[in-house]
């Protein structure tokens, strides 16, 4: 056999995203959640990322967090329709892409990409994530508390590998993952394993004059990678 057909075809890519900060349009439901709950604004918003990571990470069910947060402006106790509400008016903030985000997601589908999500959030986000319209673009979802492991562990980047590996013949290939996320670390966790990760200015918040989109920088590295978007 010639050395021209010993030549592997090179892998076609997976984009992979983080979702809050990312694709999501912001990054603060406190005000939401504060029209439900009352007290005082900043020790809601104390309360809520504090008690998050558990919560993300599998942890802590929906009803020991929404209580403790619920307790940190006064509220003694919830019903569980109050918890599904809180749940709810949660998910609805993060549920709102960015605009810019949704016309990406909307070109690489349409060229075929292949789609993931890579996401710290509870069990009951990832539920309503996979029932968002935009989702069915998306292969699948790995989320962190149903993994019962966060970014930037390295655990949760094997599962994401793994998955993929099983939807392209048990073959893992990190570096043909191109991976968007707002956060230093995990981005550094993604590299460290050979994925093609990138940091992603966060949606939602104030940035120097000057600094350009998520969505500008990332059509830039996937034009680079030779991903189509036309």
């Amino acid at each position: 056999m010639s050395k021209r057909n010993r030549r592997r075809t090179p892998p076609k890519p997976t984009v992979v995203f983080d979702f809050g900060g990312v694709l999501s349009a912001g990054h603060d439901p406190v005000p939401d959640l504060h029209e439900l709950l009352g007290g005082d604004a900043e020790t809601l918003a104390s309360a809520l990322w504090a008690e998050r990571g558990e919560y993300d990470r599998g942890a802590r069910t929906a009803e020991d967090y929404w209580g403790a947060v619920a307790a940190a402006v006064g509220v003694e106790s919830l019903s569980a329709d109050e918890i599904t509400e809180l749940q709810d008016t949660d998910n609805r903030y993060f549920l709102r892409l960015d605009p810019e985000a949704r016309s990406l997601i909307h070109d690489l589908a349409r060229n075929g990409v292949r789609l993931a999500l890579l996401s710290n959030a509870s069990e009951a986000f990832g539920e309503a994530v996979r029932r968002a319209d935009w989702f069915e673009a998306f292969t699948l979802a790995v989320i962190s508390a149903e993994e019962r492991a966060m970014k930037p562990d390295r655990e949760i980047y094997e599962v994401l590998l793994d998955v993929l590996a099983h939807e392209t013949g048990g073959v893992s290939i990190p570096s043909a993952v191109i991976f968007f996320d707002d956060r230093e670390e995990n981005v550094e966790a993604a590299r460290a394993l050979g994925i093609d990760a990138h940091l992603w200015p966060r949606n939602g918040d104030a940035h120097p004059e000057g600094t350009e989109h998520g969505t500008v920088m990332a059509r830039r590295v996937l034009a680079d990678r030779g991903v189509p978007l036309d």
